[in-house]
């Protein structure tokens, strides 16, 4: 995966990367259906365990609402026919019907960072949804240097899953915490939705 990285492959590298979150899922302990059955709440429990343990660990929203959490993630091929998309979890569930797509229609190059700019700009500015209690970034350092006024701001790196603070500080977490899962399976949300936007404005291109 790091090879192709390195040779601007960044498709075959995303979906070696898919391949190996997919492979860590079937490899962790499965939930026995026993435990359903002792605890028929058993799924809202560990939905709340995971939004607890995230709380715990990023500053500003420990022992706040984790209510709504947002996830963005970019899709371009070079700067071209570039999406981004939001995916949403409510109290610990990931919930399909709250996702959006956006085409990204200012930004002229291929930067990343303008991309996250400009929808993080059009996201907090539609007062008609609701107003998310932590909002998480695909990247790092550089995608939290937009700056928004919005202060539960962080950004997840992909790779090192690494957690990247706006006071400067970052998170590594192990990659059983609860929280952490919670993250990657709303990032692989976003990453699948804005990627079918994407593929849709290409196989137009090419029509055209």
């Amino acid at each position: 995966m790091q090879r192709v990285s390195k040779e601007q492959n960044f498709e075959t590298a995303a979906l070696l990367r898919d391949q190996l979150q997919n492979l860590e899922w079937l490899l962790k302990t499965p939930v026995s259906p026993d435990e359903y059955i002792v605890n028929p709440n058993l799924a809202a429990d560990l939905r709340q365990d995971a939004i607890e343990a995230l709380a715990d660990v990023i500053p500003n929203v420990a022992g706040k609402s984790m209510h709504r959490i947002e996830f963005f993630d970019n899709a371009h091929l070079a700067g071209s026919a570039p999406t981004s998309a939001m995916a949403v979890a409510i109290d610990g569930e990931i919930t399909p019907r709250h996702y959006r797509h956006f085409t990204i229609k200012k930004a002229q190059s291929n930067s990343d960072v303008d991309m996250m700019k400009e929808v993080m700009d059009r996201r907090l500015k539609n007062k008609d949804w609701p107003r998310p209690d932590l909002i998480v970034l695909d990247g790092g350092r550089p995608q939290l240097s937009i700056n928004t006024d919005f202060p539960n701001v962080i950004a997840l790196a992909k790779k090192q899953e690494i957690i990247y603070l706006p006071q400067g500080g970052e998170i590594k977490l192990p990659r059983t915490h609860a929280g952490l899962r919670l993250l990657q399976r709303l990032r692989d949300e976003a990453h699948r939705f804005s990627r079918r936007l994407h593929h849709k404005h290409r196989r137009q291109e090419v029509l055209k």
